[in-house]
């Protein structure tokens, strides 16, 4: 086995999301759903923040979704592979949970409130063994 065929592409955070493990697979995010009453969540939990239900299940979260706000972040986050300027949005998805995010692929100007969006990975950097670390972030849905 080669090194490249090693390689596999892992989350920052484990838990948050599964990136994409092979170029069919698109990757999503990790929440969770009541079993009780059908609330999403995002990060998963363990109690429903509706019913107080526990019985609660994993599931792969929509890729898409829409801009609720946003800022333009001036000043970087320490440990984090991100040089300011940068466009910092909440996320909302399809199941009405939303998620803090990274927006690229727009001009400052142009990132709009209601805009759609949706998710993709990208690479960090490499673990010690060899392996890809990924992040999520947001980026307009193409017309």
């Amino acid at each position: 086995m080669s090194n490249d065929e090693a390689k596999k592409k892992v989350p920052v955070k484990v838990g948050l999301y599964k990136p994409p493990a092979s170029e069919q697979d698109q990757g999503h995010l990790l929440g969770s759903k009541c079993k009780k009453c059908g609330r999403y969540s995002y990060p998963q939990r363990v109690v429903c923040l509706t019913c107080y239900g526990e019985d609660m299940e994993e599931v792969a979260l929509s890729t898409k979704g829409k801009i609720w706000t946003y800022t333009i972040a001036r000043q970087g986050y320490p440990m984090m592979p991100l040089v300011a300027p940068f466009i910092c949005a909440q996320v909302v998805l399809q199941e009405k949970v939303s998620c803090l995010s990274l927006i690229t692929g727009c001009e400052f100007d142009d990132v709009k409130i209601g805009m759609d969006v949706e998710l993709y990975f990208w690479k960090v950097n490499n673990d010690s063994e060899g392996n890809e670390v990924m992040a999520y972030g947001f980026k307009p849905v193409a017309a």
